[in-house]
């Protein structure tokens, strides 16, 4: 499977449109149509704001194999973080990055009052590490 043909089955396993992804990514319709069906070479800047975007890495778009192993299937997501990646649009990836990251935070404190996940300020969170992710 090409590239283009993984972008498509990713956009398609999200339910998104290409209208949506192109919206998300920043590239017009027409282009992202053209690069799933390898009409079309992409810059590496762009497919990089692609997987983000989709939630994979470039190593699964580029060669079809994730880097980051399989999802964890044991996972419980906060209902408040759940709401938060729902008005968002965030995929189940940056769920579980996010979720990740603050568990090592609040893990590697000491001494300091720890709030419960549900009482976790995601939007803040989110904003202050969406670069990383």
């Amino acid at each position: 499977m090409a590239f283009g043909e993984r972008i498509k089955a990713r956009r398609e396993e999200l339910g998104w449109t290409q209208e949506l992804l192109a919206q998300r990514a920043q590239l017009s319709k027409g282009f992202l149509s053209d690069v799933e069906n390898g009409k079309r070479s992409i810059r590496a800047e762009k497919l990089l704001d692609l997987a983000r975007e989709l939630s994979v890495s470039l190593d699964y778009l580029m060669t079809g194999t994730a880097a980051e192993g399989p999802i964890p299937k044991d996972i419980e997501i906060p209902a408040t973080l759940g709401q938060f990646a729902e008005q968002e649009g965030l995929g189940f990836r940056k769920v579980l990055m996010l979720l990740k990251m603050q568990q090592q935070i609040v893990a590697h404190r000491s001494g300091i009052d720890r709030a419960p996940a549900v009482a976790f300020d995601w939007r803040r969170f989110y904003d202050s590490v969406k670069g990383f992710l």
